[in-house]
């Protein structure tokens, strides 16, 4: 029981500045231990020359403290209980790119670069990440399991809101080691904060020594919040409003300033301007190398498919691009002119309308390769949700609602669901569900990690047999 709680005490979830100062001195040892231990492996492993890893020591110090320097920039230490564990655990990878950028900034100034060995670098930044990430890991599954027993509380809560809702409330924080310590309901404020009632509540959250206030109004109840939180003002507390079924929208909502207003956010653009830009100069570089490595088999295409069927090199298609906008994707033909009338039918299985020489394309992905251009005149990126053809979307945007939120992003030649063979012919509800689950966590969830894994492994399945089984 002591030990669970002393890892709670040193993670810093518990108050006091004496935890923070356990955690930082604990992470400071951790990332120059292993800063020097890596240099030193590595000098005598790749490079036998134990006494050049004598040298590392200070820069083993410099970036312990430059680690530090940066949780305390991330803010790990004062409100970590506020924190989600993904959180935690990706400012760890933070707090170590900025410590290394501080590091090879200061090296080239200072024109002592020369004298750090480059792979000694490489080495101790990933055992520094894989350090501090196993360090986090442990003391937050620590901590966890001592919550889950009940043997570690670190804050204590006061409830104000309808006693049915703060039982429900009470129950979920505790799952956080926060504790409620007292409830009172909101119906016996009538009275104002000024009367008796409102003197009574701030008595009791002073006698109780409460950490936080948790407020659960009702709709009809908001416009008090204001005058309540005025007297609550006098307490040295937190104090949380939290509008009961309104947990699902508050989640990722954010306050914003614009000038003298002040909104609350409930749903942000899918990339930011950085992120966009990111995304966007990938796109670029990337599918203008790709564009050069694989001219010579869009040439080979382009001669296969005019040789072997009438009708043009190349299949445009009208589909529906980022924001619902229509573009014109392309793709090499793999049909028969004649056999692609009557309107929009997906291709099946099988489909008698495939050439031969359509097939391989088909398998091997080549039929995609033109989209390349669609990249480059920005109509689509490298990865995103694949684009669907007008009357395809039609069919479905009704039955599943969310279809259209794919198009928050611009569509790309490859994505998450693709990677996860849920590609070819979607002609049932479920199919099309399924593809559309993949495609809204790749936008709830995107990063420049995601897009790089999308594209590694796009790479591997184009070499794998599942590929030619999924492509017709």
């Amino acid at each position: 029981m002591e030990s669970d709680a002393g890892a709670g005490r040193l993670f810093g979830l518990q108050k006091g500045a004496a935890s923070a100062a356990k955690l930082l001195s604990l992470e400071f040892a951790t990332v120059a231990t292993t800063a020097y231990t890596t240099s030193e492996l590595y000098h005598r492993l790749v490079v036998p020359d134990a006494t050049v890893a004598t040298q590392y020591w200070g820069a083993a110090l410099l970036l312990a403290a430059l680690y530090c320097g940066a949780t305390l920039w991330l803010g790990d230490f004062g409100h970590l209980q506020n924190f989600r564990r993904q959180r935690l655990l990706w400012n760890a990878v933070r707090a170590s790119v900025l410590a290394f950028a501080f590091l090879v900034s200061g090296m080239f100034l200072l024109k002592i670069s020369d004298e750090y060995s480059r792979g000694a670098f490489i080495a101790q930044f990933a055992a520094i990440c894989i350090a501090s990430l196993a360090l986090r890991g442990a003391l937050i599954g620590r901590q966890q399991r001592a919550l889950e027993t009940g043997r570690l509380a670190m804050r204590r809560a006061f409830l104000v809101g309808d006693p049915v809702e703060a039982t429900g409330l009470s129950q979920r924080l505790r799952a956080s080691g926060i504790v409620t310590v007292a409830q009172f309901p909101f119906d016996l404020l009538e009275s104002g904060p000024d009367g008796e009632d409102g003197r009574r509540l701030i008595d009791a959250c002073r006698g109780l020594c409460a950490d936080d206030i948790f407020i659960l109004p009702k709709p009809g109840q908001l416009r008090r919040i204001k005058t309540l939180t005025d007297q609550l003002s006098q307490l040295p507390v937190a104090v949380h409003v939290l509008v009961p079924g309104f947990d699902g929208l508050l989640s990722a909502a954010e306050i914003l300033e614009f000038g003298d207003v002040t909104s609350m956010q409930i749903q942000g653009r899918p990339l930011s301007a950085l992120d966009e830009l990111l995304k966007r100069s990938f796109d670029v570089i990337f599918a203008s190398a790709l564009l050069v490595v694989a001219s010579p088999f869009m040439l080979g295409a382009a001669v296969l498919v005019k040789l072997t069927s009438r009708g043009p090199i190349l299949f445009r298609q009208t589909r529906h691009g980022y924001n619902n906008q229509a573009i014109t994707v392309l793709k090499f033909r793999t049909m028969r002119v004649e056999g692609n009338e009557g309107g929009f039918r997906q291709t099946t299985r099988n489909d008698q309308r495939v050439t031969w020489i359509g097939g391989w394309l088909r398998a091997l992905s080549i039929d995609e390769l033109p989209q390349l251009f669609n990249v480059l005149r920005g109509e689509m990126s490298l990865v995103g949700p694949r684009p669907h053809a007008l009357a395809h979307n039609k069919m479905f945007e009704e039955r599943i609602p969310p279809l259209s939120r794919r198009h928050n992003v611009k569509p790309g030649i490859t994505g998450w669901a693709q990677v996860h063979l849920l590609r070819g012919e979607t002609d049932t509800l479920e199919k099309m569900q399924k593809r559309v689950e993949f495609d809204l966590f790749y936008i709830d969830n995107w990063s420049f990690y995601l897009d790089i894994k999308i594209v590694v492994l796009t790479a591997l399945l184009l070499l794998s047999p599942k590929n030619y089984q999924n492509s017709y």
